[in-house]
């Protein structure tokens, strides 16, 4: 079934490599043999080099998990330095606390109503997964809309409307299926310290 027996015998979980310009998310083995692959959405900013966070690009680059964030809270995670970063902080320390905390941000962000509409956008769908880079541009991370303080990043989530899948319509953020996201957070592949590479192209397949 997919790729669970892959997983099994693996020695490392398997990679995630999200084609940018194809518009596709590869699940790779760990001798680069393709698992999985289907269609994702991507920044409506055009395939340019990221600037900042309000150009609605997708950056290119390989990128590690910091924040893992999920519907039924089983698998929300941080990187330690995130929580250490954030431990403390008047505003923001008691929601990177595990799990009561990192349940509370996700209902917050789930909460918010970006498009005016009087009712929640329930803009991240069914989970969120952070991402970080050392060579390009991910967000601040924490932030406050409308004096809600939720997590503001790149990232691959869920989406309230599956058509947006294969378009370039998000912010920036990677747009994922519901069962896909679920699997990987589930199976260990979008799990905190694990690896995802954005390119413009499909993997090299050995």
């Amino acid at each position: 079934m997919w790729w669970l027996t892959a997983v099994a015998l693996a020695a490392s979980p398997p990679l995630v490599h999200v084609d940018r310009q194809g518009r596709m998310l590869y699940v790779l083995d760990n001798q680069r043999a393709v698992l999985h692959q289907e269609p994702i959405g991507i920044g409506r900013g055009g395939l340019g080099e990221k600037v900042s966070m309000s150009d609605f690009v997708t950056p290119l680059g390989t990128f590690t998990v910091d924040l893992v964030l999920e519907d039924s809270g089983q698998h929300n995670a941080i990187a330690p330095s995130l929580r250490d970063r954030w431990t403390g902080d008047p505003t923001y320390g008691a929601l990177v606390e595990p799990q009561s905390g990192l349940t509370t941000l996700y209902r917050n962000m789930s909460s918010l109503d970006f498009n005016g509409d009087q009712a929640p956008d329930r803009a991240y769908g069914v989970a969120y997964v952070g991402l970080d880079s050392a060579s390009a541009i991910t967000g601040p991370k924490m932030r406050l809309f409308r004096g809600t303080p939720y997590w503001y990043s790149i990232a691959l989530h869920g989406t309230p409307s599956s058509e947006q899948l294969g378009q370039a319509r998000s912010g920036g953020c990677v747009h994922v299926s519901a069962p896909l996201l679920r699997r990987l957070i589930r199976e260990g592949t979008l799990a905190v310290g694990q690896t995802v590479r954005i390119a413009d192209g499909p993997p090299t397949i050995k």
